[in-house]
C-alpha cells in the first residue's frame, strides 16, 4: 500500500465504488473484490493502495468528511443562510443520487458500527466533525446578533438528529410525504426558534 492510499481520479474512482457496493451488497457482505468489480480495477489494484477492507471502509468514511467539508466551505456567508444551507447540505435531495447512495451507505455503516469497533472511530469522527461545523454555524449566528442566544452545540446535536433520521426513513423506505413534513418543521423550529426576529 502506498503510504498516502489512494490519490486523485483513482481514490474518487475507488470511493465510488465503495458506496455502490454497499448499497448492492451491504457492509457483511462487502469485499475487495467487489469494490475492484464495481472500480473496474484488480483486486490487486485495491490492495496496492489499502491493506484491508476495515482501511478501504476508514478511506470511504474519510473521503465522505472531506466532501462535506468542501460542500460546508462553499455555504453563503450570511449566518441565517447559511445555516439554512448547511441543513440542506444534511438532507440530502432525493434527486441527488451520489449524495443519496452514499446517506444510504453511510446508514449500512452505521448499522454495524456497535457490533463492530474498526467502523466506530471512523464514524465517530465523522458525525462529530459534522456536529463541530454545524456548531460552527449556530455559534457565528449567535455572536453576529442573527440567532437566538442558543446552545451551539446543543442545536447543532438537534439538527444533525433530525436531519441524519429523515434522511434515513426518507431514503431508506421512500416515505417522501413523511419526509417532506420533518424538513418542513425542521425549517419551522430553525425561523422560531433559533432565528432573532429582524
Amino acid at each position: 500500500m502506498s503510504s498516502d492510499g489512494a490519490t486523485g481520479d483513482t481514490k474518487a474512482r475507488i470511493m465510488d465504488a465503495v458506496r455502490v457496493a454497499l448499497a448492492k451488497h451491504g457492509y457483511a457482505d462487502l469485499t475487495t473484490k467487489k469494490v475492484a468489480a464495481e472500480a473496474d480495477v484488480s483486486e490487486a489494484g485495491i490492495f496496492y493502495h489499502y491493506d484491508s477492507k476495515d482501511e478501504l471502509v476508514a478511506a470511504f468514511v474519510e473521503w465522505c468528511a472531506e466532501g462535506t467539508s468542501t460542500r460546508f466551505d462553499d455555504l453563503p456567508d450570511d449566518p441565517t443562510d447559511r445555516l439554512y444551507a448547511a441543513c440542506d447540505v444534511l438532507l440530502v435531495a432525493e434527486d441527488d443520487p451520489q449524495a443519496a447512495g452514499v446517506s444510504v451507505a453511510f446508514m449500512e455503516l452505521l448499522s454495524h458500527a456497535p457490533y463492530d469497533e474498526t467502523l466506530q472511530g471512523p464514524l465517530r469522527r465523522y458525525e462529530e466533525f459534522v456536529l463541530g461545523e454545524l456548531a460552527d454555524v449556530v455559534r457565528a449566528g449567535v455572536e453576529s446578533g442573527a440567532f437566538r442566544d442558543v446552545d451551539p452545540e446543543a442545536t447543532a446535536a438537534f439538527l444533525l438528529a433530525a436531519c441524519d433520521g429523515v434522511t434515513g426513513f426518507g431514503l431508506a423506505l421512500d416515505m417522501t410525504e413523511a419526509n417532506a413534513h420533518v424538513r418542513e418543521r425542521l425549517r419551522a423550529y430553525l425561523d422560531t426558534v433559533v432565528v432573532a426576529d429582524p
